[in-house]
C-alpha cells in the first residue's frame, strides 16, 4: 500500500471514531481536579499531507498514554499502578481505547509514525534528566513542554520510525522540578530504541 493510500485510509478509520479524550479528571496527587469539566472534542483539520523525503522518518507522532497495555496484563499488581490504570474500567476504559481505537489503528495504517507514551503529564518546565523505556513498565511524570520538545525531535530521526517507547523525568512525584534560571540545564535528546 503506497504512502497516499495509507494515509486517506487512516483518515477514513478516524473519522469514523469516537475517540474519548481525557481532559485530566485527577491532579498529580490523585485528588479530583477542580477544573474537568466532562463534554464534547473536536479538531476540526484543514488539511494533512503525506511526502516522502529519505531517509524515512515519522511522519505521524502519536502522544499516547504510559500504562495502556497494562489493564489486561495478568498478574499485574494493581494496587502498585497508576490511579488510571486502576481506574481503567471506572474511566470508561480511557487506556483501552487509547490502545486499540489509537495507537493499533495508526500502525496498522502503514503511515510511518512514532508513538510516544509519557507517564503523568504535568505543568513543570521541561529540562529535566529523562528515561526512556519501552514495553510499557515505567511510572513517574514529565513535564508537557518536555513532551513536546520529544515529539519534534522524533519527526527528524529516522530511528524514531516505527517505534514505541515510554518517557518520564527522574524527578520523584514527591520533589517538584524548578530549573535554576541561572545556571540551566541544556536540553538534549539521544535516545536510542529497539
Amino acid at each position: 500500500m503506497d504512502l497516499m493510500k495509507a494515509t486517506y485510509s487512516a483518515l477514513v478509520v478516524l473519522a469514523k471514531l469516537y475517540i474519548k479524550l481525557m481532559f485530566s479528571n485527577f491532579e498529580f496527587d490523585g485528588k479530583v481536579n477542580p477544573t474537568f469539566v466532562e463534554g464534547e472534542f473536536k479538531l476540526p483539520l484543514s488539511s494533512i499531507r503525506a511526502y516522502l523525503k529519505e531517509p524515512i522518518t515519522p511522519r505521524l507522532v502519536h502522544v499516547g498514554s504510559a500504562g495502556v497495555t497494562r489493564p489486561d496484563r495478568p498478574g499485574l499488581d494493581l494496587s502498585k499502578q497508576p490511579l488510571a490504570v486502576r481506574l481503567n474500567k471506572e474511566l470508561d476504559f480511557i487506556l483501552t481505547f487509547k490502545l486499540k481505537l489509537g495507537e493499533d489503528l495508526i500502525r496498522e495504517s502503514g503511515i510511518p509514525c512514532t508513538i510516544v507514551r509519557p507517564c503523568a503529564l504535568t505543568e513543570e518546565p521541561a529540562r529535566a534528566d529523562l528515561i526512556f523505556d519501552q514495553g510499557d513498565n515505567i511510572t513517574g511524570k514529565i513535564s508537557r513542554e518536555e513532551v513536546a520538545q520529544i515529539c519534534v525531535a522524533a519527526l527528524e530521526r529516522p530511528y524514531a520510525s516505527g517505534k514505541t517507547f515510554e518517557v518520564k523525568s527522574v524527578v520523584p512525584f514527591s520533589e517538584p522540578f524548578t530549573v535554576d534560571p541561572q545556571n540551566p540545564t541544556p536540553i538534549y535528546f539521544h535516545f536510542h530504541l529497539r
